[in-house]
């Protein structure tokens, strides 16, 4: 799990980790990154201009689907 954060002063910071499993829900998700900004050290009051959060290396090949013709 990613999370990059652009401050208003176009400063760019990021973030991750890997965790044992991938997060099983967007409630899993969101509580990952939102403790991954308690790991950003800023004053309270940043100002963010992009706040992003990303995904990868999940164990599985999600892509091959994307080729795959209809019904198998």
């Amino acid at each position: 799990v990613v999370l990059k954060l652009k401050t208003a002063d176009f400063r760019i910071l990021t973030r991750s980790l890997s965790p044992p499993r991938a997060p099983q829900t967007v409630e899993a998700l969101a509580d990952t990154a939102c403790a991954l900004l308690a790991r950003v050290a800023l004053p309270e009051g940043t100002r963010y201009r992009l706040v992003g959060v990303g995904l990868s290396n999940l164990g599985i090949d999600a892509q091959a689907d994307l080729f795959e013709p209809d019904g198998g």
